[in-house]
């Protein structure tokens, strides 16, 4: 893919899916609550429509969008710092977007954290695969020199 906007678009949207999956995997346990799509949908919706279809529509769209400007930056530090090591960097990448967006960025916003400390690890737990997702991604589909001959 020669167009590296869309190729980081398209990474931070899947990294964002993956995470959605994990997030509503996880969710199927009893006692596991994570309200990421929750948390994210009380940014734009009223109050009174957080728990109903149309705001976790929103929630999701923006947890999508979210996740395709974090793949833009992950393109552009792949950029700058090579591709070697994508594993490490992945899931560093991912738990600085955790720490950044879930930690700084909603203490700013005033949202607060989940209550119980087993739904904040989780929280900070799926953001690695989102991390792993978006550099495998930028690497697999990175334009590949032409060999000249």
């Amino acid at each position: 893919m020669k167009d590296n906007f869309l190729r980081g678009t398209a990474a931070g949207f899947t990294g964002a899916v993956v995470m959605s999956v994990f997030d509503f995997i996880l969710n199927l346990i009893p006692g596991i609550n994570i309200e990421l799509i929750f948390g994210i949908s009380k940014l734009f919706v009223p109050r009174s429509m957080t728990g109903t279809l149309a705001g976790s529509t929103v929630g999701l769209i923006s947890h999508l969008v979210c996740g395709i400007l974090v793949g833009l930056v992950m393109l552009v530090i792949l950029e700058i710092a090579g591709y070697d090591y994508l594993l490490a960097k992945g899931a560093i990448m991912g738990l600085a977007s955790w720490f950044l967006l879930c930690g700084i960025l909603g203490k700013a916003l005033g949202l607060r954290m989940q209550d119980r400390f087993i739904d904040n690890l989780l929280i900070m737990l799926i953001h690695i695969p989102f991390g792993l997702t978006v550099v495998w991604f930028l690497d697999r589909f990175r334009p590949k020199p032409e060999v000249t001959g």
